[in-house]
């Protein structure tokens, strides 16, 4: 069954056919800002799938009877799906100061079932605080399998450093369609 799961997660893998040229799976993305002594130091990502897709996955990771994951479940999907995402950066965009992050580090990683949509959790970790300057943050699957849309303003964690984020469209080029849109965050700290 958990073969079934992880062929459902191919999109969330980047395995996708080319001849795919449309979203098919759905996500809405939070951003958490984490904030401490220093500046803003992580970046908290939510993903919560949509429905059909969650449907999909939640019964090969769900015991029969259970409402919501067990510690064996959320361990079954970080090892068949999201330990994979690192080589894709973990289709999330994070720019400071302009320059995109040259690795994304994952950490933290948490699945849920929630209201029937599968969720996942993690942590982005900054290569240094930033204290002051400008973080772009975009949920964004450049196979366009997966459609992030953004679930609106970030919540601050910590020690908050004065900061004001907006949404802003941020233009991205897919392997299939083209140029288009992306709404993300763009937030200035200090």
């Amino acid at each position: 069954m958990r073969r079934l799961g992880l062929l459902a997660a191919v999109g969330v893998i980047a395995l996708c056919e080319p001849a795919a040229a449309h979203p098919h799976v759905f996500a809405e993305v939070s951003f958490g800002l984490q904030f401490a002594d220093k500046g803003l130091e992580a970046i908290d990502v939510t993903w919560r799938f949509d429905e059909m897709y969650s449907q999909a996955m939640l019964p090969d990771y769900l015991k029969k009877g259970e409402k919501q994951l067990s510690a064996s479940g959320v361990q079954g999907l970080y090892n068949d799906v999201f330990r994979f995402l690192g080589d894709f950066h973990y289709y999330t965009d994070v720019a400071v100061g302009g320059a995109p992050l040259k690795a994304v580090n994952a950490g933290g990683f948490t699945a849920r079932a929630e209201r029937g949509a599968l969720v996942f959790h993690f942590m982005i970790p900054l290569d240094k605080p930033v204290a002051s300057g400008v973080v772009e943050l975009l949920g964004f699957d450049p196979d366009y399998f997966i459609e992030y849309t953004l679930a609106g303003p970030p919540q601050a964690h910590g020690k908050p450093f004065r900061h004001q984020c907006k949404t802003q469209r941020f233009q991205r080029e897919t392997d299939i369609t083209g140029p288009i849109g992306v709404a993300g965050l763009s937030c200035t700290i200090g």
